[in-house]
């Protein structure tokens, strides 16, 4: 190889790695800020989340998402706000500190339970979280337990296209999630279009209590 060819090619792949980490840059960007306050209202759309509700976000992540359905629940509502390392639920406590929500409640769960109490919820959402499970059964049981009758669980979750090379296939198909729900007792709703090549959405209804 001559020299004016490995000086093309480091070009190349410098101009490639500048491209892609503006790709990144941008997605990045639109994660944080417009993807996902598009995604918090469609969320609070499908789950007609409104103020005095509430509402439980099991596995939190940081809590962004957390935060914003806290705020439409307003100071007669209220936010569980559920996740397993104790690093995550600090950063949950101090986002909700930063934005004066005392609605909001970080609530420490384990592998095998939601750390929720029984009949506390009208509604649960799940974002990405489904597919890490490693006791979906025992979950399973445990949000709908939570749930109060006529409740409401949507679950977002995602699934890369098959297309791709198996080592970077991610997530589980929707066939599955409702595989692992409706034998706890949840009826399926409907699905949603998420807009995303690879999100989407599921709803789930916990049976009115008859009397």
């Amino acid at each position: 190889m001559t020299r004016r060819v490995r000086t093309i090619l480091a070009a190349a792949c410098a101009l490639l790695a500048v491209v892609l980490a503006g790709v990144a840059g941008v997605a990045w960007w639109f994660i944080r800020g417009p993807g996902l306050r598009r995604d918090c209202d469609r969320l609070a759309a499908v789950a007609d989340i409104r103020p005095g509700m509430t509402v439980a976000d099991v596995g939190a992540g940081s809590g962004r998402i957390a935060v914003s359905i806290a705020v439409r629940l307003g100071a007669s509502g209220r936010l569980y706000a559920t996740e397993l390392s104790e690093r995550r639920l600090g950063e949950i406590r101090q986002r909700a500190a930063a934005e004066g929500l005392s609605n909001l409640i970080a609530i420490e769960a384990g592998v095998s339970s939601t750390g929720l109490a029984d009949g506390c919820c009208d509604v649960i959402y799940m974002r990405r979280v489904y597919h890490h499970l490693t006791d979906p059964a025992a979950i399973a049981a445990g949000l709908y337990s939570s749930l109060r009758p006529g409740g409401r669980l949507v679950v977002i979750d995602m699934l890369t296209p098959q297309w791709l090379p198996r080592f970077l296939h991610h997530g589980i198909s929707a066939g599955a999630i409702r595989a692992g729900l409706e034998p706890a007792g949840f009826l399926f709703e409907r699905s949603v279009d998420w807009k995303s090549p690879i999100d989407y959405c599921l709803v789930f209804r916990k049976a009115a209590r008859r009397d």
